[in-house]
């Protein structure tokens, strides 16, 4: 499948998760990627798994000189940057009245502010080299879903639903695409540790109607596609890919454990 055969691509949070699953979709449907993480030793366990067509570059996303010089990096390595997919972000679980400033401020620096970096800086770079683009931001169920202990990834995803639906307003007319992804449940190396709990595992599934978890290919999958000229008048939306979670509530992470115990 070469459906990204040439293309440019850079993707943070690709050391695991997600972001290695989208990293290894994209080489496999032709592109070269810069995979950019903070775990060194992830980054180059990926990098080094997935071949020559992929190169490693630690990188802070709350950091807007790291994020725009990874981005360059990438159109000056690969001779373009066609594809900018915003994977990197983390939550927390705990209580409103408890939340710090200080975990409010570093949910909100990595998950909504590494999104805004990587979409103002992935369109300049497009823009000044005269080749369309495509952003894809990964959101989540959370960004329509409230979540009890949440309150600061939810908003933060919230944030990234608009920023796209602004990105695809502003730039559209030039040529560039800003899409979304919002995963439901996904097992990956952040929930599995959760999901070991049987009654976390249990208020998850309560709520999903298709009983299961989400793969991370599958979110690569729909990833390639809106990457792709087949997507080509998909603009501005984010595509729920959650099992159908969303035609439920949220499971009550802390009131829900509460009386399963």
């Amino acid at each position: 499948m070469d459906m990204l055969k040439g293309k440019g691509a850079v993707v943070t949070g690709a050391a695991s998760g997600i972001g290695k699953a989208i990293a290894t979709a994209f080489i496999e449907a032709g592109a070269s990627v810069v995979l950019c993480d903070l775990n060194a030793k992830a980054l180059d366990e990926a990098t080094r798994e997935l071949g020559d067509r992929a190169i490693g570059r630690v990188v802070d996303v709350s950091d807007e000189d790291q994020v725009e010089g990874a981005l360059r990096a990438a159109h000056d390595r690969f001779g373009s940057l066609d594809v900018v997919v915003n994977c990197a972000g983390f939550g927390a679980i705990i209580p409103l009245t408890e939340l710090s400033a200080d975990k409010w401020r570093a949910v909100h620096a990595v998950t909504l502010g590494g999104v805004f970096f990587g979409v103002k800086h992935g369109a300049r770079i497009m823009i000044e080299q005269g080749r369309p683009g495509v952003i894809i931001n990964i959101s989540s169920v959370n960004a329509r879903q409230p979540g009890e202990g949440q309150a600061a990834y939810c908003a933060a995803k919230a944030g990234v639903d608009m920023i796209t639906r602004c990105g695809a307003l502003e730039l559209g007319g030039r040529g560039i695409r800003v899409v979304g992804i919002a995963p439901g449940l996904v097992e990956t190396p952040l929930t599995r540790k959760e999901l070991e709990d049987p009654a976390m595992r249990d208020l998850f599934l309560s709520v999903i109607p298709m009983n299961r978890a989400v793969e991370a290919e599958e979110i690569a999958a729909a990833a390639v596609f809106l990457a792709s000229a087949k997507a080509r008048s998909i603009n501005g939306d984010t595509i729920a890919i959650d099992g159908g979670s969303l035609t439920r509530g949220y499971p009550a992470l802390l009131t829900g454990l509460k009386v399963a115990s």
